[in-house]
C-alpha cells in the first residue's frame, strides 16, 4: 500500500533555522513527522513508508525517507506529486517527534542544511518497466501510469570499503521498482543502493532481481528490513498474508534472505542469495519457511533495537492491529508480544493506517516508537507504545 493508491482513487549540518513566529522544536508523540518546508510554506506533505537511520558522520542527525509524496495546499488540493521516493535529513532526539527537518534535493546536488526547500525526487525513476500483459512501457504517453522505486529498507552500512568509501560511513537502502496504473501497481524488480549523506550521492546502485519474463516478480524477492550482521552476512525479510477477511490477516508468512556482506558484490548479485528454510539456507525461494511461524503479516518490519536485539513489527490488521517480536538472532527463534492497536489508527475515517515502521534512535526504554501512515491526513505520523 502506498500513498499514490489513495491519490489515484555534501550535508552540511549548520545553526538551527528560524522562522519568524514560529518556534521549531521536535515534540512528544503521537505527532507528524514535519519539515521546514511545511513550516515555512503552510503546505502539508502527504507520504508513507517513512525509513529512518541515524548520519554515521554527524551526531545527532537522522536521514529519513518516504515513498510517493504528495504537496497538498491548506485548502486541501495536492498542488504537487512526486512518484517514487523522497528523502530528508534532521536532527533526532530519544522520546521525541522529529518536526524540522529538511527536505533533500535530488542526489548530487548537495547543498547546506537547514532549508526550507520543498521536496525533490530522491531514487532516480527505473526504467525497463511496462504494463502488465504489454510491451508498453510503464509511464508512457497516454498510460495514465508511472514507474516508481518504493523503499523497503533503511540502515548502516558495513564495516568495509565499498566503491572507495568507507561502508561504515554509508547507508544503505532496499526497494522495489513497481509500475503504477489504473488505481493499483505491479512490482516488478528488486534493487539496492549505497547512499553517502556528505556527498548526498547514490553508490553502487544495482538491480538485483530484474524484471522476470512474466512481468510479475515473485514475493521472495521483494525483500526489506536489512540488518549487516556482524557474522558477514546481510538479513533481509518479506512477508505475504496468505488468508485474509474483513481487513484481517489470518495466515501468512515471513521469509528471511541473506547473502555475504564480506564479498564485494554480495549484496548486489541475485545468484548469492539464500533463504532460510527452518533448518539450512536455500537458493531457491520457493523452499524458504516462515522465519515467525504462526505470523500473519499484512506488512513487516525488522529493526535491531539496543538492548534489545532484533525486532519485528507485525501489522495484522487494515484497522491498526500489530504484534510486536523479539529474538536475539535473525533466524530466531522469534516470540511475539500480545497483539494490540496502534493509537488513532481504529478511529481512522478515510482508510486505514499502514507502513508500521520502528525507530530505533527515537525509541526509549520504556517505549517503542512506530511511524505509520495516517489516511486522514495523508501524512506519516510517529506514536509510541509500551514495549
Amino acid at each position: 500500500m502506498r500513498i499514490s493508491r489513495a491519490l489515484l482513487g555534501v550535508l552540511v549540518v549548520g545553526a538551527a533555522l528560524t522562522v519568524p513566529g514560529v518556534a521549531l522544536a521536535d515534540v512528544p508523540p503521537p505527532a507528524q513527522v514535519g519539515s521546514r518546508y511545511e513550516t515555512a510554506s503552510g503546505n502539508s506533505i502527504g507520504r508513507d513508508c517513512g525509513y529512518s537511520a541515524p548520519l554515521p558522520s554527524a551526531s545527532g542527525q537522522a536521514l529519513w525517507t518516504f515513498c510517493d509524496t504528495a504537496v497538498i495546499n491548506p485548502a486541501g488540493t495536492v498542488i504537487g506529486f512526486i512518484g517514487g521516493s523522497t528523502a530528508a535529513v534532521g536532527s533526532y532526539v530519544a522520546g521525541q517527534v522529529p518536526t524540522t527537518l529538511s527536505e533533500l534535493p535530488t542526489p548530487p546536488a548537495a547543498p547546506a542544511v537547514p532549508s526550507t526547500r520543498g521536496p525533490a525526487p530522491f531514487l532516480p525513476t527505473p526504467s525497463g518497466l511496462v504494463l502488465p500483459g504489454t510491451t508498453t512501457a510503464c509511464g508512457a504517453s497516454g498510460t495514465q501510469s508511472y514507474a516508481a522505486s518504493w523503499i523497503t529498507g533503511l540502515t548502516r552500512g558495513p564495516n568495509r570499503v565499498i566503491s572507495g568509501r568507507s561502508g561504515s560511513g554509508l547507508l544503505f537502502l532496499t526497494y522495489t521498482n513497481v509500475c503504477v496504473y489504473n488505481n493499483a501497481w505491479t512490482t516488478q524488480s528488486y534493487g539496492v543502493t549505497f547512499y553517502d549523506p556528505v556527498t548526498n550521492q547514490l553508490v553502487g546502485p544495482a538491480t538485483v532481481f530484474p524484471r522476470p519474463a512474466a512481468g510479475e516478480l515473485a514475493w521472495q524477492y521483494r525483500l526489506g528490513s536489512p540488518t549487516f550482521a556482524a557474522d558477514g552476512y546481510l538479513y533481509l525479510y518479506t512477508s505475504l498474508c496468505t488468508s485474509s477477511a474483513f481487513g484481517a490477516c489470518g495466515a501468512g508468512t515471513v521469509a528471511l534472505a541473506r547473502t555475504p556482506w564480506s564479498s564485494s558484490t554480495g549484496w548486489s548479485t541475485g545468484s548469492s542469495y539464500r533463504y532460510w528454510t527452518g533448518t539450512t539456507w536455500s537458493a531457491d525461494p520457493a523452499a524458504a519457511t516462515s522465519a515467525l511461524p504462526g505470523a500473519r503479516p499484512f506488512g513487516i518490519d525488522v529493526r535491531v533495537f539496543p538492548g534489545r536485539g532484533y525486532v519485528a513489527i507485525e501489522q495484522t490488521t487494515i484497522a491498526g492491529h500489530y504484534r510486536v517480536w523479539t529474538a536475539t538472532a535473525p533466524t530466531g527463534p522469534w516470540t511475539a508480544g500480545a497483539e494490540a492497536v496502534l493509537p488513532g489508527c481504529a478511529s481512522t475515517t478515510t482508510s486505514w493506517c499502514y507502513a508500521f515502521i520502528g525507530h530505533p534512535e527515537l525509541s526509549t526504554a520504556n517505549s517503542l516508537f512506530i511511524s505509520l501512515h495516517h489516511p486522514d491526513d495523508q501524512h506519516v505520523r510517529v506514536v509510541a507504545v509500551p514495549w
